[in-house]
């Protein structure tokens, strides 16, 4: 094997088990994220984790098919985050809510989202778009959403309609991966 950055970024891979994120030509999926397990000539052994932390094999890659390598920015970074705390995903928590059969369903829960704090929910809006964070503030009429994205990034906050409501959901496998990363981000994991 020659001496080549690619070369040299595999084998750091492989040596310190660095996670790194691999693009392939012809690749539809996108990149996959893991370290590098093994290197031959032609090919080298790859182990592969999901987007929630938790191993999905090992692949082999011809490494002609390496089109470009990540390492060191905010996905991997989030990759590592996500493998160390992998099991805490898994665990369900024990927030529950009670709608009592009201006709004001919405603001019920909207109101024990708001007292409960560190609860994530994800609002569907109208039957279309899911938005996903912390409920800061309630009225009777409508709330404000502390929004958080899919890699835990705090995307400020938002006011939506009580009415426009159409469902919710909360604890589910992406929330808890979304608000594990919020917590690693804001450094209070």
């Amino acid at each position: 094997m020659n001496s080549s950055i690619l070369n040299s970024t595999l084998q750091k891979s492989k040596e310190n088990k660095e996670i790194i994120s691999i693009w392939q030509y012809n690749g539809d999926k996108g990149s996959i994220v893991g370290y590098v397990t093994e290197i031959s000539e032609e090919y080298i052994g790859f182990r592969h984790f999901n987007r929630f932390g938790k191993q999905d094999g090992i692949m082999f890659i011809k490494l002609a098919n390496i089109k470009t390598i990540d390492f060191n920015d905010d996905y991997t970074r989030v990759m590592e985050c996500l493998i160390q705390y992998a099991d805490i995903i898994d665990k369900p928590s024990n927030f529950s809510i009670n709608l009592n059969k009201s006709d004001y369903w919405q603001y019920n829960a909207v109101l024990q989202f708001y007292k409960a704090k560190d609860q994530m929910a994800s609002f569907e809006i109208n039957g279309g778009e899911f938005f996903t964070g912390f409920v800061k503030e309630v009225s009777e009429e409508d709330f404000v959403l502390n929004c958080v994205a899919k890699n835990g990034e705090d995307l400020g906050t938002s006011l939506y309609r009580i009415e426009d409501i159409t469902e919710i959901r909360f604890d589910d496998i992406d929330d808890r991966r979304r608000l594990l990363l919020y917590k690693w981000r804001k450094a209070s994991l």
